[in-house]
């Protein structure tokens, strides 16, 4: 059997190959560094690309960016505070990072973002590395090639949050596991690796980044019976590195601010999230159909044959009960060749996959983003199996891959369809970026240029140009189309208030939740929740330098007496219903008859007995 050789000194490795042969790389072995540095480059451009122009789509940006801010200006690298509050949700190191690119490029969005972008690129060698170990470097190329290219990673990585830094340090703990379970010579060595890894991502963002590699190193052990490997695991060392690495942070805030961050951690961070009235969800499931596409279609088909589903399905011959009375014995089957020696790089990545989906289906709080830590396996699993059809053109891999491989083609068709009637719809009502038109024009010919690659059974080239078609579309649809599409005003009101030389602004927003991260974002600014006009009214007598955003409907209606001075107006989409009729008009007569009634809008006013 084949092992593994990272080093140049060889080692024993416990993960062979899937297959009992390397398969016969594309490109020779010396390029491939030279592959990986371009491919790391061009994807940090596009996790970069009008990274600061992109308005704030996600609440919580509004927490890091904020809190992060008043750090710097406070001068307390201890404890976060979002304005006046205190923030305990999250440790620290992820607001020393942002802080860090704050003082390196400037208090702006993109700074901030800047941290994500950074190590959601540094993801990119780290699968490559993670695979080259596991499998072979056609595989980690492949990996290496679609995981950027997975929408959860891609978006993440262009968000000032904390899920993409700690997704890092959980990959390069499980590399650094790997590397103990592999090496016989040095074993202590990569388990303080991990377990440091493990440290620093617990201070990004809490018990995830501890659990998910117990979880998915654990059930490997688990699964194989092989408990000698669990003595070896170096448990020891490992409890002591995290807790030196933890408890600084928690006992310096314990001193500080005692019973009130104590009660914090153990009711909001820990029985809220924990305790819900479902017991289980298949929320997860579907994200990772859904955030991974078109990657989430070829990745069933490996599971369909790694797994051996094809081999289970009743045949047209065999009666019911013959059919159920072989199944466990079928089943039975199939679980011993999973556990096999050729098939155990497989089945961590699954059981990598697994660990998240099950932890997260506990939480009573559902957020996509929970799935980032899934994305290296998905890629990894994905990868194989196309390096498997590069291999054997004419195997049964090759038929399950017709299956996705037009759902994915009709998936581009439809995003590019979709992309091209609402650019043509609304170019005569609005600007078009220039880079939306082009790429959405260059996109008709991305699933005829696959299609040709798939039928000359070039299959390596085809791999390539799904790869860097999806992370060109991703990058028009993120840099681009997000902000061309999503009309908001809270861009335009943001400038106008930051111009204001007066100090101590406050801005409240009128029944615009969704809206007021964005502005506390953008300005960096308190930015209050208004519910009713009570709270209008006691919000304008609070102090001086008041601003209120709200619907310009809603002021002329509720608040005509109200001492208010309108500083500006602006327009967003309106959220109504679109049904068929509705789109057919659309269709038919083109945007510009309907922008009116299509858009809401809203204004800007100051409270005008304030200096």
């Amino acid at each position: 059997m084949s092992s593994i050789h990272f080093q140049s000194k060889p080692h024993a490795s416990y993960f062979p190959f899937f297959m009992q042969t390397q398969p016969q790389p594309y490109f020779p072995s010396t390029r491939e560094p030279l592959l990986l540095g371009l491919l790391t480059l061009f994807c940090f451009f596009a996790f970069t690309y009008n990274l600061g122009e992109v308005p704030p789509y996600h609440a919580d940006e509004n927490f890091y960016v904020t809190s992060t801010r008043n750090m710097v200006d406070s001068g307390d690298y201890i404890t976060p505070m979002y304005h006046d509050k205190k923030r305990f949700a999250k440790p620290v190191l992820f607001y020393w990072l942002v802080a860090a690119s704050y003082k390196t490029f400037g208090i702006n969005l993109f700074s901030a973002r800047l941290v994500s972008a950074f190590f959601g690129t540094l993801c990119i060698p780290l699968v490559y590395i993670l695979a080259r170990r596991m499998f072979d470097g056609r595989t980690a190329i492949i990996s290496a090639l679609l995981l950027p290219g997975c929408y959860l990673h891609f978006q993440i990585a262009r968000w000032a949050i904390t899920d993409m830094t700690m997704n890092f340090f959980v990959m390069l703990a499980f590399y650094f596991f790997i590397r103990g379970l592999q090496d016989k010579s040095d074993q202590n060595t990569p388990y303080c690796l991990a377990y440091l890894c493990m440290g620093i991502g617990f201070m990004i963002k809490g018990p995830p980044a501890i659990l998910i590699p117990a979880l998915g190193v654990g059930g490997f052990i688990l699964i194989l019976r092989d408990w000698k490997k669990l003595s070896q695991l170096r448990l020891g060392y490992g409890t002591v590195i995290l807790l030196a690495i933890i408890l600084p942070w928690f006992v310096t805030m314990l001193n500080i601010h005692g019973d009130e961050f104590k009660n914090h951690i153990l009711g909001a961070e820990l029985r809220d999230r924990m305790v819900h009235d479902i017991p289980f969800s298949f929320y997860y499931f579907g994200v990772t159909l859904r955030y991974y596409l078109p990657w989430s279609l070829f990745f069933i088909a490996a599971l369909a044959v790694r797994f051996g589903f094809t081999s289970i399905i009743p045949s047209e011959t065999s009666s019911e009960k013959r059919y159920f009375a072989s199944l466990p014995g079928k089943l039975k089957i199939r679980y011993r060749e999973l556990t096999e020696e050729d098939n155990q790089p497989f089945l961590f990545c699954v059981l990598w996959i697994l660990g998240p989906l099950l932890l997260f289906t506990l939480f009573r709080i559902e957020h996509s983003r929970y799935m980032l830590p899934v994305s290296p396996a998905i890629a990894m699993i994905t990868a194989h199996f196309l390096s498997q059809l590069i291999d054997s053109p004419n195997s049964f891999q090759q038929r399950i891959f017709k299956i996705p491989f037009y759902l994915t083609i009709i998936f581009y068709f439809l995003i590019v369809t979709v992309t091209g009637v609402a650019v043509l719809a609304l170019n005569p009502a609005f600007p078009v970026p220039l880079a939306l038109m082009v790429q959405s024009t260059l996109g008709l010919c991305m699933p005829a240029l696959i299609f040709l690659l798939y039928k000359s059974r070039k299959y390596f080239p085809m791999t390539i140009a799904l790869a860097v078609i999806q992370i060109i579309i991703l990058t028009s649809l993120s840099g681009d189309a997000l902000s061309f599409f999503n009309r908001h005003p809270m861009k335009a009101f943001s400038m106008q208030i930051l111009a204001d030389p007066q100090t101590d602004k406050r801005i409240g927003l009128y029944q615009l939740g969704s809206h007021r991260a964005r502005m506390g974002v953008l300005t960096g600014l308190p930015s209050l929740k208004l519910n009713n006009p009570e709270e209008v009214k006691r919000f304008i007598q609070s102090g001086k330098n008041i601003y209120i955003v709200m619907r310009q409907s809603d002021w002329q209606n509720k608040f005509p007496d109200l001492h208010l001075v309108l500083q500006s107006t602006d327009s967003g989409w309106k959220k109504s219903h679109m049904d068929q009729d509705k789109i057919n008009e659309l269709l038919k007569d083109g945007l510009k008859p309907h922008l009116k009634e299509l858009s809401e809008n809203y204004v800007l006013l100051k409270a005008g007995n304030q200096g």
